[in-house]
């Protein structure tokens, strides 16, 4: 064992227990400890997970040094042979939401409503008869502790409050539906427009879009099942109705608001219930985005502390525990955190059908991994690609 060798391994058990940090080690010529953890675990690993859980590809994008990294492995289609790219499209599920923490801090920042602002003082609530939806506050909507449940699925659900406001942890999507609703109340824009204006221009997300767009449609992953099996896309009719709606208003789709989508849906399925479920653009789910690009926005985020200014304060709002779901999962304000090897990692899983997601990065120590899978049975895939990467147990996938 060269001597090389043993002080990168001494240097790494101290800092395993506790003794230099990673910035000591590099000032005495040490590499980090995962500094090659974008080449584990093997393509041949991969390979082997994905297709024993019949998932068609994966797409993973890695920040260090300031650097994006990307791997890709698959198709973007079973029983095809076209590979996926850095720059193939895949629904990013949830993990639109940290965009939209982002776009809504932005607002926050620029005076357009403060955290504590009632969702009340701006929108009608869908139950004003309950005195706890009053009391639904931004900073609740961003930290999923508003008490509504994730969704309601039919006309007669009700969107009530599991408790008092603030005091628990429930997800909610719907809960960031109702975000993107007061963005556009406050701006008269629609929010995938804001999107674009705030975050995807100004970083050259050139492949991203909150809407679905002829440029990102083309080069999109198919979503498959549990069998590997391509499904439909469930939100295709939706899309098709909205281009028409927008077209027919003269405005691009990026532009559609909610009062938009509600038309798109009634149009596309009369018997649909137009509730945020199934409506689009959707600040909780809607994003398409390549591994490129969330890579780019994860960058932004990491190296926002270094940088200053604006970034540096939004970035802090979403890394401080706001809520605790237990002694080592707490939530910011848009995004999870998670308790590893003493430090809180930032994370969010991302669940539509036919793609399984998955972020976590490390704003203080620069780095960030994004995984995308375009098959029902990718968690365990990414589950397994960054316990191998970083080797560490990740509590957040217990949740």
């Amino acid at each position: 064992m060269d001597r090389r060798t043993v002080v990168t391994r001494l240097a790494a058990s101290a800092l395993a227990a506790g003794g230099l940090s990673t910035r000591e080690l590099r000032r005495i010529g040490v590499p980090d400890i995962d500094r090659n953890a974008a080449d584990r675990p093997s393509d041949a690993e991969i390979t082997r997970w994905l297709r024993l859980a019949s998932v068609p590809s994966i797409a993973i994008a890695s920040v260090r040094d300031g650097r994006v990294s990307t791997r890709v492995l698959g198709v973007k289609r079973a029983g095809t042979t076209e590979p996926v790219t850095p720059d193939s499209v895949y629904q990013a599920a949830s993990l639109t939401k940290l965009v939209t923490a982002y776009v809504t801090l932005g607002l926050v920042l620029d005076g357009a409503f403060t955290l504590d602002t009632p969702i009340t003082s701006v929108l009608a609530v869908p139950t004003p008869a309950d005195p706890r939806a009053g009391t639904i506050t931004v900073r609740h909507l961003l930290s999923h502790s508003s008490g509504w449940q994730n969704w309601r699925f039919g006309n007669d659900d009700t969107l009530s409050c599991a408790f008092d406001p603030g005091t628990a942890w429930r997800y909610s999507g719907e809960g960031y539906f109702f975000l993107q609703r007061m963005a556009e109340k406050v701006t008269g824009r629609g929010f995938a427009r804001l999107a674009r204006e705030r975050v995807f221009g100004p970083l050259g997300m050139r492949l991203t879009s909150m809407s679905s767009i002829p440029s990102l449609e083309s080069n999109l992953v198919a979503g498959h099942n549990s069998r590997g099996v391509a499904r439909a896309p469930y939100d295709s009719a939706m899309w098709q109705a909205l281009a028409k709606i927008t077209v027919a208003r003269g405005i691009e789709i990026e532009d559609a608001t909610v009062e938009d989508s509600v038309a798109a849906i009634k149009a596309a399925a009369p018997n649909a219930p137009a509730l945020p479920n199934n409506l689009a653009p959707n600040a909780a789910a809607s994003l398409r985005t390549t591994a490129n690009d969330y890579g780019a926005f994860l960058r932004h985020l990491v190296t926002a502390r270094q940088a200053g200014g604006r970034a540096a304060e939004i970035v802090a709002h979403i890394t401080t525990p706001t809520v605790t779901l237990n002694d080592e999962v707490k939530w910011g304000l848009g995004a999870g955190l998670e308790l590893v090897r003493g430090t809180w990692r930032s994370w969010q899983w991302g669940d539509n059908g036919g793609y399984k997601n998955y972020y976590s990065f490390d704003a203080a120590a620069g780095t960030a991994t994004v995984v995308f899978t375009n098959g029902d049975a990718g968690a365990p895939v990414y589950q397994r690609v960054l316990t191998a990467m970083d080797g560490s147990d990740h509590p957040a996938f217990l949740m």
